[in-house]
């Protein structure tokens, strides 16, 4: 009886610091994206900018989909990349950004939030989807948009779009 205790013991604390630390598989996380995201915005828009992170492998995207449900109809669709766009990220609050989609055709460059050499997106976000990139807002060195904070401290400002993290979204 001991024994089967501590097993219990060992099983709830890891289930605690998986939630404490965020660890979760990918299928929850875009489950909870695609509900969720379109709340990110806090200024009464569908848009958030971010730094994209980098495409999704086949098997993410699978898994993705299968956590969505399938929901969103470009699951299926081979002509879309599905990725990470970071628009900001904190001690609390983590990750703060979306899964979202763009044609296999734009090459976007991924990028390590806080580095100097980023490219910035548009992404529009809605109710039971994934985020959808409408457009590269920022190349590197054109100063449109920029990191602040440290690398993994701190958010996206797109000067010349007037948005930054810490006014226009809800984290």
């Amino acid at each position: 009886m001991n024994k089967k205790m501590n097993v219990l013991k060992i099983g709830l604390a890891l289930a605690a610091a998986m939630v404490v630390t965020g660890c979760a598989s990918i299928e929850s996380n875009a489950r909870s994206q695609v509900e969720n995201s379109y709340k990110l915005p806090s200024d009464g828009s569908d848009i958030i900018y971010g730094v994209w992170i980098g495409d999704a492998n086949f098997d993410e995207k699978k898994k993705a989909c299968n956590g969505a449900n399938n929901s969103d109809p470009r699951c299926s669709d081979a002509d879309q990349t599905l990725g990470a766009v970071a628009s900001a990220m904190g001690f609390a609050a983590g990750f703060v950004g979306v899964n979202a989609y763009h044609h296999k055709n734009i090459h976007i460059k991924p990028c390590t939030t806080g580095a100097n050499d980023c490219t910035y997106v548009k992404v529009k976000v809605e109710p039971g989807k994934f985020g959808t990139v409408l457009e590269t807002a920022s190349l590197p060195g054109d100063g449109k948009c920029t990191w602040s904070g440290m690398p993994r401290i701190g958010g996206t400002i797109c000067q010349a779009f007037n948005w930054d993290y810490k006014r226009n979204l809800h984290y």
